[in-house]
């Protein structure tokens, strides 16, 4: 439904497009300005379209929401788990699914040649960070569950480890900078709703990719658990994080056992 939807929206966009340029009267005289507007309009419809197709990775009981409660977050009514992957960061470490255990993970993909959108996200997060750091906040007090900021790239052609580690650190030394083959990177994002697309330069080097600028919320057991999608503010972010993490930790961290209930951690207060 949601595909035929955005098949319709398409072709009234087109047909607007086309209506708007090509009159009866002046068809032979436009119709190359019709051509050119339809070359940038293509682009942003195909992208789009890869976004929903990558969208039907999501878990369809995984309802979507934007409540009162987190005005500026998505948060997944299921969260989704995360597929298990093998990437290297940029310091040549293994990184794997269960480098999310015991830690809450804003997550982006992007790639270093971007020229605005990645560039101005991790600046976003770095604000985002740092807001914690400064309230002591960066480690959740009563389970003690952390938080890292990942990035990961979706150009591993070009995005080798010693790019990501002349590029990643710059925004700040906390961060992770994740690469590795094209497939395992794509295993990971089309889960996530994450699309991209590569855009054609002068040569095989010289090339845009279009992709999507949404922060990506991990909780503590390897779970996509909410989106802050753009724009980005860092204050609003930062406070709407600090309800999510206080709303899902205890549930991260408590896990009842097949035969009696136990605690997985035990970092609990006594009462």
């Amino acid at each position: 439904m949601l595909e035929g939807m955005a098949m319709s929206k398409l072709t009234t966009i087109l047909k607007c497009i086309y209506d708007g340029v090509m009159n009866k009267k002046e068809k032979s005289l436009n119709a190359g300005k019709a051509i050119k507007i339809l070359r940038f309009a293509f682009p942003g419809m195909v992208l789009l379209l890869l976004g929903i197709w990558f969208g039907k990775g999501l878990n369809t009981v995984s309802v979507l929401k934007e409540t009162d409660e987190f005005p500026s977050a998505t948060v997944l009514e299921v969260p989704v788990p995360l597929p298990e992957f093998l990437l290297t960061d940029h310091s040549g470490q293994e990184f794997t699914t269960s480098s999310f255990n015991r830690k809450w993970t804003f997550m982006f993909f992007g790639y270093t040649h971007c020229p605005d959108i990645c560039p101005t996200a991790l600046v976003d997060l770095n604000a985002v960070y740092n807001n914690l750091a400064e309230k002591d906040d960066l480690i959740e007090k009563k389970f003690h569950i952390g938080t890292q900021v990942v990035f990961v790239t979706v150009d591993p052609q070009r995005d080798s480890v010693k790019e990501l580690k002349e590029y990643v650190p710059y925004f700040n030394d906390d961060f992770i900078g994740l690469t590795g083959k094209p497939e395992v990177i794509d295993s990971l994002a089309r889960p996530m709703g994450v699309a991209y697309r590569r855009v054609p330069g002068m040569n095989s080097e010289d090339y845009l990719i279009d992709h999507s600028a949404s922060f990506l919320l991990i909780d503590p057991l390897r779970r996509l658990r909410a989106i802050f999608s753009p724009p980005h503010n860092p204050g609003q972010i930062t406070e709407k994080f600090r309800k999510i993490r206080k709303k899902f930790t205890e549930e991260c961290c408590i896990t009842p056992d097949k035969k009696l209930e136990t605690v997985i951690f035990d970092y609990r207060e006594k009462k």
